[in-house]
Formats: C-alpha cells, sequence, structure tokens
C-alpha cells in the first residue's frame, strides 16, 4: 500500500519575527571571462510548441557544476567542446577557462535536436549527452587535477537518432560489479489522440553494467510516461527506486529486467472505491458524515473513538474503522442521528493542525472543505489582495511585505502537484507527499551522497528538503534542513525570472532573471553593535542583506551555479562570477 508523508517544518527553523531584507549597496565584486565561442544553446523547432517543450528548453541550465569541487563548473560550445573553468592559484578567483574535451559529432545538428547535456555521477566519471542521440560516458580521472578524458561507452541508448537530455546520474555497486544508472528525458507525441493530449514527457532509465575486460554494456532499460511536466526527478542512493514531483502521475511503461502490470499503478492514483463517509475539517475539529438507512435508531449504532483510533458500527457491519492521522480528544466526541444521516463530531488533540487523512490508507472516504474554513482562508488573504498599505494599530507600516510585491506567479498551480518515489522492482509508488499548496521553487544539490534538495514554498518562507532513502520503518525520510526567510514571497515578484539556486551551506539564495538582473538574499547574520526601530524602539539583533546585480549584457542568461563564496552566471557569451560571502578562511 502506498504509504502518504506529510511535510511538517521544523519550528526551530523558523524565524516568525523576520522583518525582510534590508536593500545593501555594498559592491558585488564580478569577474568575468568572455567565451572563444558561444555556448551551445539549441531552440525548439516549430513542431515542439507544448508546454511540456517549454520547459525542456526554456528552463535548461547549461551551466554544470561539479558535487566533487564547489567552484568548478562547466559549459559546452557549439562546437560540442567541453570547457571548464579555470581559477587563479594565489586568490582563487575566476581567470578563465580551458578545454577538457571534444564530443564526437555523431550527427550534424539539425531542428528537432536537444541541448547537450552533462552528469557527475562520481568523482572520477562523467555523463554527456550530444542531444542528438548519443550518450557518453567518459572517464575524467581526479577532476581536481587536471583531467584526462577517456572513453568508456558511447551509444543511443534510446533508439536511432532519438535526442534526449540528462536529468541524473549515479554510480551503484551491485553484486560487486560497478554499475552506471543515468536517467534521461525527452517529450515524445502521443500517436492516438486522448482527450487533446498530444505530447507527454519520457523518463529512460538505463543500468550500464562493468564487465570483466573493464567494458561497459547496457543491463537494463526502463521506461516512464507522464501527462504533465516534470518538476523534478533523481535517482534513489542505492539505485532501487526513482523520486519523481509533477503535476500529474508518472508510471512505468517498460522494463527489460522484469514485466511491467499494464494496469494502473498501484499507488499512481487512488483506487475508484465507493464513498462510505464525507468528512469536513477545522482548525480545531473533524465533523464526520456517515449515510445510514432512515429506519436505523441510536441503538443499532455504536461509536467508538480513542486517543488515535475511530469506529463507526451499524449493527454488525463496520462503516469506518482505523488509525487517525493525528491524536483526538476522546472524551469530547459527540454524534447524533438525523433521518438516516448519522454526524460525528470529533475534536483534534492539536488544535491548527491540518489533516490528510482522516484514517490512514482509507480510501472509502471524501473529504469536503468546511465553509467556515474557506472564508477564513479567504479573509486572511485579503490584505495580499489589497490595494491599500496595511497597517498595523499604532499606524505604523507593516514591516515585511506590501502587498505591490504580488504577481500572479504567487498564486499556486491549479493542480495539485506530487512527490512520489516509484520502486523500480514492483513499479508502484511505496510513497507519496502530496505538495498542494507548496510552490515548487528548486532544487540543488547539498550532500553529494543524497538526492537534490528540494525547495518548496511554505506560506511566505522558502523552507529545503532532504530526501533519504526509507528506513527499518519504511518510512520516506523527509527532514526540513534549511529556511530562507520570506523568500517565498519576495521570489514571487520576479516576473522574469528564470532560476533559483542556493549555496551548498544555504547562507544564500540567489534569484536569477533571463537578462541582466541577479538578486542576491543573505541569511540574517547577527549583528556586534546596539541596533534599535527608529520606529518601535525594538532591539534589533540581525539583519539579513538583499543586494542586486547588474551584468553588463544584455544576452540570455543560460546558466547559474552557486557555491559557498561566488555565484557563477552564465549568457550566451560570457561566464561571470559574483563574489558572495568570502573571506579568507571561506571553505572553498
Amino acid at each position: 500500500m502506498c504509504s502518504l508523508i506529510e511535510l511538517r517544518p521544523n519550528k526551530d527553523l523558523l524565524d516568525a519575527d523576520f522583518s525582510g531584507y534590508r536593500l545593501s549597496l555594498d559592491p558585488v565584486p564580478i569577474y568575468h571571462h568572455k567565451l572563444q565561442e558561444e555556448v551551445d544553446h539549441v531552440l525548439p523547432s516549430d513542431d515542439q510548441y507544448s508546454f511540456l517543450h517549454v520547459k525542456v528548453f526554456g528552463l535548461q541550465n547549461h551551466l554544470y557544476g561539479d558535487p566533487w569541487a564547489r567552484d568548478d563548473v562547466y559549459y559546452v560550445d557549439k562546437r560540442w567542446r567541453v570547457h571548464k573553468s579555470v581559477k587563479n592559484r594565489n586568490t582563487d578567483l575566476l581567470d578563465g577557462a580551458m578545454e577538457v574535451w571534444e564530443m564526437p559529432s555523431n550527427h550534424v545538428r539539425k531542428r528537432g535536436h536537444y541541448n547537450t547535456s552533462l552528469s557527475f555521477p562520481s568523482p572520477e566519471l562523467a555523463v554527456l549527452a550530444d542531444g542528438a542521440g548519443t550518450l557518453h560516458v567518459v572517464s575524467t580521472g581526479s577532476r581536481i587535477a587536471t583531467a584526462s578524458i577517456g572513453v568508456l561507452f558511447s551509444d543511443e541508448v534510446c533508439g536511432k537518432e532519438k535526442p534526449f537530455t540528462i536529468v541524473d546520474s549515479r554510480v551503484n555497486e551491485s553484486c560487486n560489479r560497478q554499475e552506471i544508472h543515468v536517467l534521461l528525458q525527452w517529450v515524445d507525441q502521443v500517436k492516438e489522440q486522448d482527450e487533446h493530449v498530444t505530447f507527454v514527457t519520457k523518463l529512460e532509465w538505463i543500468t550500464l553494467s562493468k564487465g570483466e575486460h573493464q567494458d561497459w554494456s547496457l543491463q537494463c532499460a526502463r521506461q516512464l510516461s507522464g501527462v504533465g511536466g516534470l518538476d523534478y526527478a533523481a535517482l534513489e542512493p542505492g539505485c532501487c527506486s526513482l523520486y519523481i514531483a509533477s503535476g500529474k502521475p508518472f508510471h512505468f511503461d517498460s522494463d527489460s529486467e522484469s514485466a511491467v502490470d499494464k494496469n494502473e499503478p498501484r499507488g499512481s492514483k487512488m483506487e475508484e472505491t465507493q464513498i462510505q463517509y464525507v468528512w469536513c475539517q477545522t482548525a480545531e475539529d473533524i465533523t464526520v458524515w456517515v449515510q445510514v438507512p432512515e429506519e436505523t435508531s441510536r441503538a443499532d449504532l455504536n461509536v467508538t473513538v480513542d486517543t488515535n483510533y475511530v469506529k463507526v458500527e451499524c449493527k454488525d457491519l463496520v462503516l469506518l474503522e482505523g488509525s487517525t492521522w493525528h491524536c483526538l480528544e476522546s472524551q469530547c466526541t459527540t454524534w447524533a442521528l438525523d433521518r438516516g444521516k448519522l454526524e460525528v463530531t470529533i475534536v483534534k488533540s492539536e488544535q491548527g493542525l491540518m489533516w490528510q487523512e482522516l484514517v490512514k490508507g482509507d480510501t472509502n472516504g471524501k473529504e469536503v472543505l468546511a465553509q467556515a474554513l474557506v472564508e477564513e482562508m479567504h479573509q486572511g488573504l485579503t490584505h495580499l489582495c489589497s490595494d491599500r498599505e496595511v497597517t498595523d494599530p499604532s499606524g505604523n507600516c507593516a514591516p515585511a511585505f506590501n502587498a505591490q510585491q504580488l504577481e500572479e506567479c504567487d498564486a499556486f498551480p491549479l493542480e495539485t502537484s506530487l512527490l512520489v518515489r516509484l520502486d523500480a522492482r514492483t513499479h508502484d509508488v511505496s510513497h507519496r507527499i502530496t505538495l498542494g499548496g507548496h510552490q515548487w521553487l528548486f532544487s540543488v544539490p547539498v550532500n553529494v551522497n543524497s538526492v537534490r534538495a528540494i525547495c518548496l514554498r511554505h506560506d511566505v518562507d522558502g523552507c529545503v528538503w532532504q530526501l533519504e532513502p526509507p528506513q527499518e520503518n519504511k518510512q520516506w525520510p523527509c527532514t526540513h534542513i534549511g529556511t530562507f526567510p520570506a523568500f517565498g514571497y519576495v521570489q514571487a515578484s520576479k516576473q522574469q525570472k528564470k532560476f533559483c539556486t542556493c549555496a551548498p551551506d544555504m547562507s544564500y539564495v540567489a534569484v536569477c532573471e533571463a537578462n541582466r538582473h541577479v538578486y542576491i538574499y543573505q541569511q540574517p547574520v547577527a549583528i556586534a553593535t546596539e541596533l534599535r526601530n527608529r520606529r518601535t524602539g525594538q532591539h534589533v539583533a540581525c539583519t539579513a542583506k538583499q543586494q542586486l546585480v547588474n551584468l553588463d549584457s544584455v544576452s540570455e542568461v543560460l546558466g547559474v551555479h552557486a557555491s559557498f563564496h561566488m555565484l557563477y552566471v552564465l549568457t550566451v557569451d560570457t561566464l561571470y562570477a559574483l563574489r558572495v560571502n568570502y573571506s579568507s578562511s571561506a571553505e572553498s
């Protein structure tokens, strides 16, 4: 059965007293290198017009960071030459770029191809795709020293001249044999029209195995598809499962190692069962309605409510039974019967906590929103929609934000997004996290031994979550590891936003627009001197800085990468390095 996981932020990582970012006029040192050849940048053809194509082409990051060498970045030029950034040995600052490898031109670039892509599954291996259908696996040696490239594998793994991009890659040891797992993505056209759906997102999960003679061969190929766009996909450490965040569910189409059940995968959506009860919730309690025969009397009914258990019986028929999502105040339960309609009211033990389910794993119930809750939500958002500035009772302006910063992108997606764990052996969804109400912001590599961390909007904040493989209790750990105060709010005002990223230590977060502008938001830091608010007189213990950087180029921004104290930005013809959070003792 699919397990539902709830995202509960760590209150110790939230700052309820955050008063906003202060615009800093401190200059941000900028270093740049003019490229000898422009970056390889492919635009969609006339046949690639869907929203899925827009996401694949428009949001691809052309600047590739090395997880094992945080200050090293790579890009590919129009001649398919891979370049690596070069740092000055004395200053550790950007000093240019050097060519490290040239991909073979197996196919001439033409319309319909994808952009080149690059991924680093280990400290000594790299995986590259030419966007024309060929996947290359190369040995780089120690990339911290001078890299020496040697081709280990090269083939059209998805079919003859079938273009794709690389989403993720990982090295795994299985039965004393080294494996490379690579996740590929492309957009395919559906042959049979199905409710006007003409394009689907395809994922190809391939496994390469190292033989006795040090040669690499294709061992396994799994294919998945989904109607909607892809926000996030990652191979689980151990390579036995796949993590996917999307608006619509993905499912396995084929697996070369085991047959795929063509029926609807269990857990990909709730099974269509007859609704036996309806429930709604407020911040304090839950009301359940159950339809019973009109001739039913109170003596025929038995309602049992414990701390984390509920059971409703009508004569010998069990209408509702199981463990509740959270704890209850069992002594406060009331119920009434009126003309065949049983109404049970139970009180939450933790008020203000909204439940995802009434009974864990029970699909026989349907939740409806309480009218009072809807009105309360609208009332609470009124200040965000008003054209009047919000003031506190003393007449002072509200300290944090104003309604003019709200943009269309501040609204949540109409479709509820899902973050799921797909098991490679059973082809089913083993765990699921509902992201409804949590706007997707970005993903970033924080730990080389873990999947990319994800940043979601919670209220006005941006919360960073780290996913880990399930433990012995079969729970899927999703740990809240950091918070960017009010970032969910401030990023919504950036209409031209293209990329978001943060430092590995989460000391700063950056928003990069499509052209020129880069916004840097640094975490609050303690103030050594005495500082008080002139209006309220309150002592200010820490401040958070916002910095705006204007690049000296109008060329489109194609990529971004954040290290501990450098923010790299790639345009069509220039590589920039912005010096952020730098000190002589900073960790490189």
